[in-house]
């Protein structure tokens, strides 16, 4: 029962909300959408100052950083310069086909093992 409560308890805050914002919009719009954008400006204001705490914690210059740059830029200036280039065909007109890969069937071979026509070893039957 305590589980069925909480979403009716939801949908009821969400309905006197939506019948709150109705009402103040019928009555003084003005009012209303100043409201509004005065919580949107203060909302981005609040977004701006977390980010900017954020970015200034987990990024930034640091030492750290600067080795990972240095060691990224390496490793690709590496792994890069050994890549083949990529020629054009003469052929644009036809679309380019990924060639197909043959799957290789499995060689199964079956080992016959003792065949007794023994009822009582019959495992299926104990």
């Amino acid at each position: 029962m305590g589980r069925n409560k909480f979403p009716l308890l939801i949908y009821i805050i969400i309905g006197l909300a939506v019948i709150g914002l109705t009402a103040s919009l019928i009555r003084n719009p003005g009012s209303f959408l100043m409201s509004i954008l005065v919580m949107i400006g203060i909302g981005f204001v609040v977004f701006l100052i977390f980010s900017a705490i954020v970015n200034k914690r987990g990024h930034g210059n640091n030492d750290d950083m600067k080795k990972y740059r240095k060691a990224a830029k390496q490793s690709n200036l590496k792994y890069n310069k050994n890549q083949p280039k990529v020629r054009k065909s003469m052929r644009s007109d036809s679309p380019i086909r990924p060639k197909r890969r043959r799957k290789h069937v499995t060689h199964l071979t079956v080992i016959d093992g003792k065949k007794t026509n023994n009822k009582n070893s019959d495992r299926a039957s104990n």
